[in-house]
């Protein structure tokens, strides 16, 4: 039940502010002493069912996902995750989770640098393909999927607003995290003991998250989005310095 719980609420929350699920998840079973491996694998497989059933109640609303125009960001999104996963064979637990947390730092200083940095639109393929590949390491290696990162990287690179943002992260966090879940799957960590529980509701999340999503405006998606982050923060903080 706790698992379904976080699930549901990690992914509603995903799917409404384009993080994908992963932020949450991943700090949130590591709180409760999943092993990394498992953590990561049943943060990934939660995220993918819940993005699959955002973009599906998303396309049957009307909403354009305009990913064309980060095709390449897309791409790169897609070998990065593969690497990013491999790398995470090599890495402590206490080095996954001291590295989120500068990680989640930077996410939460270029949201918030946003309004005074000169606005940009990358069209090179080049430069397109290897901000994905650093996203999509990222996402691959924390097994978030990637959302925050996709995030930053389209409201920061594509010009884009936090709300257009949202949709567009979750259709690359898709592509990404299926390439993550290959991944692990050939490293030989496939455990769906907790995905069991947490795939339905990712699904019920995706679909509650889309729905939500369009009756927001942008303002209230970036003030969500960072108090997220922010909190997310604070709870590895406290993991990491063991005081819960």
């Amino acid at each position: 039940m706790p698992y379904f719980v976080l699930s549901l609420f990690s992914t509603i929350m995903g799917a409404l502010i384009g993080i994908g699920g992963g932020l949450i998840i991943r700090p949130c079973l590591a709180i409760m002493d999943v092993s990394k491996n498992l953590a990561t694998f049943s943060s990934a497989v939660t995220v993918l069912a819940m993005s699959i059933a955002n973009i599906v109640t998303h396309h049957r609303r009307g909403t354009d996902l305009k990913l064309s125009g980060t095709l390449y960001l897309a791409f790169g999104s897609i070998v990065g995750g593969f690497l990013g996963g491999g790398i995470l064979n090599y890495v402590s637990t206490a080095i996954v989770n001291t590295g989120y947390i500068f990680v989640l730092i930077l996410v939460l200083i270029s949201v918030f640098g946003r309004p005074f940095l000169p606005s940009m639109t990358v069209h090179n393929p080049i430069v397109q393909f290897a901000i994905g590949l650093v996203t999509g390491s990222l996402s691959g290696f924390f097994g978030i999927g990637g959302g925050p990162f996709q995030m930053v990287a389209l409201i920061l690179f594509f010009n884009l607003n936090c709300k257009d943002a949202a949709v567009q992260s979750i259709v690359i966090t898709m592509l990404t995290t299926i390439s993550s879940v290959i991944r692990y799957s050939m490293d030989g960590y496939i455990d769906f003991s907790l995905a069991v529980y947490m795939i339905p509701a990712a699904i019920l999340g995706g679909i509650l998250g889309s729905i939500i999503n369009r009756k927001m405006t942008d303002k209230t998606i970036t003030r969500i989005f960072c108090m997220t982050v922010m909190l997310m923060i604070g709870l590895q903080v406290m993991k990491v310095a063991g005081l819960i």
